[in-house]
């Protein structure tokens, strides 16, 4: 569970050698070397069509923004490089694939997610004690390079790595593949302690995530929409059933316990009270005011900036950032930086790599739109990258060359599971 923290919410230590220098790529040194060990021992370097192609694609864009940057002459090599940080991510998913599979013997996405939904809830956890345990506020400025005065200044909760939007990201794709793993998983729609515990981490990581980052809430609307879908789903030829019935009681009574808890706490601790405030700021302010809008929504407004000229437009001017462009919008920095050719090239990217593997893997095909989804959806407020989750389920899918998902009717989930109609 450390190294997948590790590689999901990368940290610096003081021992390293560079304040750059983060567990992130000391993830991807032990991937690569994980990866020629695998080659050696079975005398040949396999690499599956999705990371090739996905590869090409990442090229691509880097090779395009390199134009971008070069010909308007700013040298701004923030995505210009991307092909060496899909290197990174890609190295990275390996070594994490690679300790999974040598605990697990073989490895799926059942696994993934618990590992996941575990670290998850670990980084809140510890976001909640840092917050308020000053022994371990002061282990944890000790032990990391962590710009904690700056979040402490501004009241931001942190964890282990986790922290603002891209804390918010990770969290939100976490949700996302707890919600597939809820709504896809047999083991779990037939097992009522697996859906409280997928439940309940649920909770955790929505409610002290989005005190982290809101940009959680995005991750969580998706993924509660998907669980009430697959619970929709469980009626047969139209008519509800006994174990749709059943499985709703369930749901609600979890969602009522967790409810109940943190109705009890906003009203019975102070530090809860300011955490929820913060975190669902949009819906207190919808109930006391009637607005749903926040602080940040509220700058966002002012940020809609985009170019007055067909060059930019379409080859971009190599600018990024918000001191550049004057926003933090990921269309429009995108748009600034290498123009509607890099941004189409990069959608593509990701639409590939999230769709790639739903001939890989049984009923990808809701959670792979909802991380197309996710993906644009956050490019309203910043940039992002998410191809991190992409990675690892390249990796994962090398355990499934052999089988063709749908071709065998005994690989199908039954009817009784509620996802196959």
């Amino acid at each position: 569970m450390l190294m997948v923290s590790f590689y999901l919410f990368p940290i610096k230590f003081p021992i390293l050698p560079t304040e750059t220098f983060n567990t992130k790529n000391l993830m991807a040194g032990f991937g690569l070397l994980a990866f020629i060990y695998d080659s050696v021992r079975k005398r040949a370097m396999l690499f599956s069509r999705y990371t090739l192609i996905s590869a090409v694609l990442a090229a691509l864009f880097s090779v395009w923004c390199l134009y971008s940057i070069t010909s308007a002459n700013t040298y701004q090599m923030d995505y210009a490089t991307y092909i060496f940080s899909f290197i990174i991510w890609l190295c990275g998913a390996y070594g994490v694939y690679f300790l999974l599979r040598a605990y697990h013997d073989e490895v799926d996405i059942k696994i993934l997610t618990r590992y996941l939904a575990m670290v998850g809830v670990f980084q809140c956890i510890i976001a909640v004690l840092i917050d308020n345990v000053g022994a371990v506020s002061s282990f944890v400025d000790r032990i990391m390079y962590v710009p904690g005065d700056y979040y402490r200044e501004h009241h931001r909760m942190f964890g282990l790595g986790a922290a603002l939007d891209p804390g918010g990201i990770r969290f939100s794709v976490i949700q996302i593949m707890i919600a597939h793993d809820f709504s896809t998983n047999p083991s779990v729609r037939n097992n009522r302690l697996y859906q409280a515990t997928d439940l309940i981490a649920f909770a955790i990581i929505l409610i002290i995530g989005c005190v982290i980052s809101r940009t959680t809430l995005v991750g969580s609307l998706l993924g509660i929409a998907y669980i009430i879908r697959s619970l929709i789903r469980m009626r047969r030829g139209g008519f509800i059933t006994v174990g749709m019935v059943q499985s709703f009681f369930w749901f609600f009574l979890v969602v009522a316990g967790i409810v109940f808890f943190a109705i009890y706490f906003y009203v019975h601790s102070d530090t809860f009270q300011q955490y929820l405030r913060f975190g669902f700021e949009a819906f207190f302010n919808w109930a006391e005011t009637g607005d749903l809008s926040t602080g940040s929504t509220d700058v966002l407004e002012t940020m809609w900036i985009w170019p007055d000229d067909t060059h930019t437009w379409l080859f971009g001017r190599g600018t990024y950032g918000v001191f550049e462009n004057d926003t933090d919008i990921g269309f429009c920095n995108f748009t600034f930086y290498c123009g509607l050719i890099g941004l189409t090239t990069f959608s593509i990217f990701f639409l590939y790599c999230h769709f790639a593997m739903v001939n890989k893997f049984r009923d990808f095909s809701i959670t792979a739109l909802l991380l197309v989804a996710l993906t644009f959806i956050v490019w309203l407020k910043v940039t992002t990258d998410i191809f991190f989750i992409d990675a690892l389920l390249f990796c994962i899918a090398g355990d499934y060359e052999d089988e063709e998902v749908g071709q065998d009717e005994s690989t199908m989930i039954p009817d009784d599971a509620g996802v196959w109609e």
